[in-house]
């Protein structure tokens, strides 16, 4: 390359000198390089060496490229319950010493992201813990994993991960009592992540259900191992259905004590004097009755004797009374004969001793063949109560009946 600057006597001239390396073969580093200088006006030449370093363009690399092998590890069916774990194993397959090496986790249920440090040729395990929502639902999806140095990203590794379904119906019993009552809920709640049916039994019987009330009503279903109340429960995810059963024994305990009242009651304030009537068919003509015994029993049935008993009965006007009585029987002690109220018959009786029964019997001859039956009215009972108060009471009403059969021989054979 030729050159030329002016210069006048006693000056100083800087100038560049452009230096381009050319050709092939360039042995690069130090080399001299020389520079001659040639003045035109006087036979003059100067040549002076310069040191100059030539530089490899392409420099050789002094660093590794980032070089890293990794695999996953996770199950491929989860049940959100548990606790799993994810697991990355990283390989640094050069010397280069890493410092921030990325992990990152994606999926629709969890996202991680997390930097280490990677030794050269190192191994290394990272393990995630997988906390999943236990509400979730089940659904199929697919877990992605990358890894990246520095601006270098790694191809990423996925992998179906399937999120499992489960039933867990949990049981909460709550018990109330009080007295002679018992009620117990039965709160049913649905932990798992999809619908569960639930059916609920609980042992019964036949008489413990007239006093047991449930909310919701119940079904009975009966088996060989006995009778059972049922309920069907058809649960969404997280909900609850509370079922309450109620044991009342009050009301039988109100109609014990009632009926013991009752009974204390009677015994208390019961007649000491008891009076039955009952009738005898004596005699049958022309197909009906014509001659009937009428017995009374008249009985003290207290530990005390009763004064002035008076025994009045009454034969209505269709029959009459029969004069002739039996030997031992107690005749009465006046017979009225009333025009419209039939035939009155009285008895007096001074003294019944605790616990004696008197039978007084007489027979009745009826006017008229009477068909089919004839009830006789009560017989009345007159006595001395406490303070000497006059007590009445009554028997039951009799009826007398005769059914005709067509064939005598049964007839006869019936009242013999």
């Amino acid at each position: 390359y030729l050159s030329g600057v002016n210069i006048k006597a006693g000056q100083e001239v800087k100038f560049p000198v452009l230096i381009t390396a050319s050709g092939d073969g360039l042995t690069y580093g130090m080399q001299n390089f020389p520079v001659i200088v040639k003045s035109q006006n006087l036979d003059l030449t100067q040549e002076v060496t310069l040191q100059l370093l030539l530089r490899n363009p392409t420099p050789p690399l002094k660093n590794y490229l980032p070089s890293i092998g990794y695999t996953i590890d996770v199950p491929e069916e989860i049940d959100p319950r548990d606790n799993v774990k994810i697991k990355v194993y990283l390989s640094n397959k050069n010397s280069l010493d890493i410092k921030d090496l990325t992990i990152s986790i994606r999926s629709d249920f969890y996202n991680s992201d997390r930097t280490v440090a990677l030794s050269p040729l190192e191994n290394r395990i990272e393990s995630f813990d997988l906390n999943l929502d236990k509400n979730i639902k089940p659904i199929t999806d697919m877990l992605t994993v990358k890894v990246k140095v520095g601006d270098t990203d790694f191809t990423p590794v996925s992998t179906p991960v399937e999120i499992l379904a489960y039933k867990n119906t949990a049981n909460d019993e709550v018990v109330t009592k009080s007295f002679l009552k018992t009620t117990t809920e039965y709160i049913y709640t649905n932990d798992g992540n999809i619908k569960d049916k639930e059916t609920v039994k609980i042992k019964t019987s036949l008489f413990s259900q007239l006093f047991t009330k449930t909310i919701p009503k119940a079904s009975v279903e009966k088996n060989n191992d006995g009778r059972f109340l049922l309920w069907e429960l058809e649960l969404e995810s997280k909900e609850s259905e509370t079922i309450i059963y109620i044991k009342n024994y009050r009301a039988l305990f109100y109609v014990l004590v009632l009926l013991i009242l009752g009974i204390i009651g009677y015994y208390l304030f019961r007649s000491p004097v008891l009076v039955r009537k009952e009738t005898e068919v004596l005699k049958i003509e022309d197909q009906g009755i014509s001659h009937l015994k009428v017995i009374i029993h008249l009985r003290n049935r207290s530990n005390k004797s009763i004064d002035e008993v008076k025994l009045i009965d009454r034969i209505p006007q269709i029959a009459s009374l029969d004069n002739d009585f039996a030997v031992g029987t107690l005749s009465p002690d006046k017979v009225i004969r009333h025009e419209h109220k039939g035939t009155i018959i009285k008895w007096n009786i001074p003294t019944l001793d605790p616990f004696e029964e008197r039978i007084i019997s007489y027979n009745v001859i009826s006017k008229l063949k009477i068909i089919g039956g004839v009830t006789l009215p009560a017989a009345v009972v007159k006595f001395n109560g406490k303070g000497k108060r006059i007590k009445k009471i009554l028997s039951n009403k009799v009826t007398s009946s005769y059914w005709f059969f067509p064939f005598s021989f049964i007839l006869t054979l019936f009242y013999s």
